[in-house]
């Protein structure tokens, strides 16, 4: 009998105790870590020369195309876009209200695009969308006409905005 009152208080201490510790010390916070802090797997394409890890958009690109400005984060969409993805981006409009932070790249020249795609954003075929903060590191790669995609990349702006 005695053995029992020990184990229940044990059950109901221990489990309030834990909540304690983790009210008081711990942290409830989510993180969305940048991209190609260590070289990807399948590597970087040979046309591209040596690439540099931890990677960072160059100065020249980020002035050139991107023009973040005073913007903290910049969403540019590469290429042309179809319907369905400009469909998704009215969603994050209407998440984000103000989509400033949006832009668009689109080259008529299709050598100019591709090494682009390739060597300075790091996109891969799959991806049109790339999402690049203020000090050019990559947080983000989508496909903007896969609506799985679009919610993971609202999702990761609102961490990243700490708007949860």
């Amino acid at each position: 009998m005695k053995g029992k009152g020990i184990l229940l208080l044990i059950a109901l201490v221990l489990p309030t105790g834990i909540f304690v510790f983790l009210k008081y010390f711990g942290r409830n916070e989510f993180a969305v870590e940048p991209l190609y802090q260590v070289a990807p797997k399948e590597g970087v394409a040979t046309e591209c020369g040596a690439v540099n890890f931890p990677y960072h958009v160059p100065d020249s690109a980020l002035q050139k195309y991107v023009q973040m400005g005073k913007d903290s984060m910049v969403l540019l969409a590469v290429g042309e876009l179809n319907k369905e993805s400009s469909n998704q981006l009215k969603r994050v409009e209407e998440e984000f209200g103000d989509i400033s932070f949006i832009r668009r790249l689109m080259t008529n020249q299709t050598p100019l695009n591709r090494t682009l795609r390739k060597c300075v954003f790091l996109l891969p075929e799959s991806s049109n969308l790339v999402l690049i903060d203020k000090e050019g590191t990559i947080r983000g790669q989508y496909n903007a006409s896969d609506r799985e995609d679009i919610d993971r990349m609202l999702t990761e702006l609102t961490i990243i905005f700490k708007k949860y």
